[in-house]
């Protein structure tokens, strides 16, 4: 006899085989109890839980020589038959290649007839949602109203594709993918029945890397145990599938937990030596300090959010007492930076390189700055005129980084006026005074700037014009059309957020008023170059706070 595959021996003949499944096998066995039983089912979940598996032993169930029953005999000719798949009764059909209207006119034909010797004849659709649109209107009929020995079991991994009117059609069951614990439960069983030696670090890498599939899990278990000879190490499961060892993720971290950049390169380039993929390094590192993460906000009360064995969650809580939660916040962001450079380079080793340098960098980079600011002359030897001009920056400088935002990084970094060893100045000399081509120069920028705190406040706002300013009063004018902008706008919140973040730019306190225009249209004066497009190409002025 031909070798069988792991997940064909031990696919699971009853419902209470079934792993991971509980919330639907009960519910399908209580309809079988109660004789409540549907026309058609529609069966959802990723691939590998047991969609399939659960549609035949409910056809068996229903077709069984004792039923409909509970749990079928497993010994009639119904039974076997469906098992083995070569049942008239129950027509099993692959969505993917029977696709088109033709198929499914051929199936309308043939529900006509009554089952050969069974109670019911059955179609299970596998990968229904492969249908063609004329294939699902055709079969609406059908589905809906089929002949009283029909019932239909469509299974899909995709039912976001298949048509609203199936779904109001069918009782849908939704699978979920099975627990690390679940798989690794089943797997150490077949492995005691296989006669397999296999570590525990083994099978929960084997679980881990199935992603809550237990078919994937069984077709790892059976290509590793023709490799090991029936001895199966965590190794061999790390090599075969490219993993990184838990061990190595733990002293990378070690490593940016010390701030030694030197021995996280050379973790990195004994990974790499061993053949490992990088991205997956990539998504394991992420994956790692999302784990540190969850620990360290919860420790052991959030340890079933972590799916490591016990012993690995306490290594874990061990090394999140070395970092801060900043640091740790700050390590997953730097590396999901690092994970989308990667793609737009050839280089999918120095993404993740830079990402180290830059984590234990950090300190080093603080303390240069540090040291260059006590290099700087004393403030003292500078003339008393040349301290006013350093000591406030012109408020308004617009970056030309095609976004339209104000630098104002100088200004926040000196001291405030008074602390300043110089010599009494006018008030003008400090603080140039604000006029309104100032403001308008910089209205594109704080409108952007507003824009990220929020986005209808500076949508609306971008509907009027800086107007006029008296003392720290500045009028905004809206024109008659846009008088639902300007009462949006007189909201207490929207008149708060514009009045704080005009006051953060311009540093000094701002007043908004709002007025609307009688007789003209509120428009920016745009710039000269622009404006001249504008009139050359006919054209208007989308937006210019927010350019890419």
């Amino acid at each position: 006899m031909s070798y069988i595959v792991l997940a064909r021996k031990y696919r699971p003949q009853i419902f209470d085989e079934v792993t991971g499944q509980e919330h639907i096998t009960e519910l399908l066995k209580k309809a079988i109890e109660v004789k409540r039983i549907a026309h058609a089912y529609l069966f959802c979940g990723p691939r590998g839980v047991g969609k399939t598996s659960c549609a035949r032993i409910f056809a068996k169930c229903l077709n069984c020589k004792e039923g409909p029953a509970l749990k079928p005999c497993g010994k009639c000719s119904a039974c076997l038959e469906i098992a083995q798949t070569n049942n008239f009764d129950v027509i099993e059909i692959d969505g993917a290649s029977n696709r088109g209207i033709d198929e499914i006119r051929t199936l309308r034909e043939n529900v006509k007839f009554a089952p050969s010797y069974g109670r019911y004849k059955i179609y299970i659709v596998d990968e229904v949602h492969m249908l063609t649109t004329e294939a699902f209107n055709a079969l609406l009929k059908t589905l809906e109203e089929p002949p009283e020995h029909v019932k239909f079991i469509l299974a899909t991994t995709s039912p976001n594709k298949i048509p609203a009117t199936i779904i109001s059609r069918c009782q849908r069951f939704d699978f979920r993918r099975i627990a690390i614990e679940a798989i690794i439960k089943k797997l150490a069983s077949i492995c005691t029945a296989e006669k397999f030696k296999i570590e525990e670090e083994a099978l929960f890498a084997i679980a881990k890397a199935a992603s809550g599939s237990l078919r994937d899990s069984l077709s790892i278990l059976d290509q590793l145990g023709a490799l090991s000879q029936r001895n199966i190490k965590a190794d061999d499961v790390f090599s075969m599938l490219g993993m990184v060892e838990t061990q190595l993720l733990f002293d990378l971290a070690d490593c940016l937990a010390k701030k030694d950049c030197a021995a996280a390169l050379l973790t990195l380039d004994k990974i790499v030596e061993r053949g490992k993929d990088i991205k997956q390094l990539t998504r394991d590192i992420i994956e790692h300090f999302r784990n540190l993460m969850i620990i360290k906000i919860g420790g052991k009360s959030l340890g079933k959010l972590v799916d490591y064995p016990i012993a690995t969650k306490e290594v874990l809580l061990s090394q999140s007492d070395k970092f801060l939660l900043s640091e740790i916040l700050k390590a997953i962001d730097i590396f999901l930076e690092a994970q989308e450079t990667a793609r737009a380079m050839d280089s999918l080793r120095m993404p993740l390189e830079v990402a180290f340098a830059k984590l234990t960098n950090a300190a080093e980079g603080n303390s240069s700055a540090a040291d260059s600011t006590f290099a700087k002359p004393a403030v003292e030897e500078k003339p008393a005129s040349q301290k006013a001009n350093f000591a406030r920056p012109s408020p308004i400088n617009v970056l030309t980084n095609q976004k339209g935002q104000v630098d104002f990084s100088s200004a926040k970094n000196e001291e405030p006026l008074e602390e300043q060893p110089v010599a009494v100045q006018e008030e003008g000399a400090d603080f140039p005074e604000l006029t309104i081509e100032k403001i308008k120069t910089a209205w594109d920028a704080i409108t952007y700037a507003i824009s990220r705190e929020k986005m209808s406040a500076a949508t609306f706002l971008q509907e009027g014009y800086p107007f006029e300013i008296k003392g720290n009063k500045l009028v905004i004018v809206f024109s008659s059309d846009a008088a639902f902008h300007k009462e949006s706008l007189q909201e207490k919140d929207n008149l708060k957020l514009i009045q704080r973040i005009f006051s953060e730019k311009l540093r000094q306190e701002i007043i908004i008023e709002l007025k609307t225009a009688e007789h003209e249209k509120a428009n920016h004066d745009h710039e000269p170059i622009l404006k001249e497009a504008l009139e050359t190409f006919k054209g208007k002025v989308v937006n210019k706070w927010h350019k890419e």
